[in-house]
């Protein structure tokens, strides 16, 4: 009769090989120290995997899935605050733009801190382990660039410059975080950077009616 496998095991080696995998490296990981961190035999391993390739390749699902959800709620929220702010422009809609961004921002550097290890673990493994990633970085930055050339359209945005290229550089500075905080120990701030960045960002991206309402606010103030 065939070995069931133990209730909760699938789960504690999903973990272990995601900490063995982060801290070693795929090829350098080894099935019998993921079988002993998490608590059962290397036998049993087996039960459920049928190498430490298939292990990784789970964690890596859901680490895309994880990323495509939050993906769709960012694009379910940014539907709403257009319809909510459709009749607003001015300095008004670049606040109440700011403080949105920050916080679904948020919500995707909080993702990317909790998985930075795996990333970089991932783009370790080799091109046959980054296809996926690659694949989400191009529809991402698709999606970025139709959105931003809409509110160039609308004129929120300033239209003199090449939405591929901000989207190009919005992924980039995103990826640019992950890296550096790969090697961080103790969590960052990271609604704080977040708007540092979407501060310099909008400042720079403003659209007519912003800057205009910014400049006549400067020389009232001068």
């Amino acid at each position: 009769m065939a070995r069931r496998p133990a209730p909760g095991a699938h789960e504690a080696l999903l973990e272990a090989a995601r900490e063995e995998i982060c801290r070693h490296g795929l090829a350098r990981a080894r099935v019998e120290d993921i079988a002993r961190r998490a608590g059962i035999s290397k036998g049993a391993f087996y039960l459920h995997f049928r190498t430490k390739d298939a292990a990784f390749a789970e964690i890596v699902q859901r680490l895309y899935g994880a990323l495509e959800d939050q993906t769709r709620r960012r694009e379910e929220a940014e539907r709403r605050f257009d319809r909510a702010h459709r009749d607003e422009d001015g300095p008004a809609l670049l606040r109440a733009q700011l403080e949105f961004e920050v916080e679904v921002d948020l919500e995707s550097l909080e993702l990317l801190w909790r998985n930075r290890h795996v990333i970089r673990a991932l783009e370790a493994a080799g091109p046959e382990w980054t296809r996926g990633l690659a694949d989400f970085r191009r529809r991402l930055q698709r999606a970025l660039r139709d959105r931003i050339a809409a509110k160039q359209a609308a004129g929120r945005l300033r239209r003199d410059i090449d939405p591929a290229a901000v989207a190009d550089l919005l992924v980039g500075t995103y990826e640019g975080f992950v890296r550096r905080t790969a090697e961080l120990r103790q969590k960052p701030d990271l609604a704080g950077w977040a708007r540092s960045f979407l501060t310099i960002f909008y400042e720079g991206m403003a659209g007519p009616a912003a800057r205009a309402a910014s400049a006549r606010a400067r020389r009232t103030a001068s």
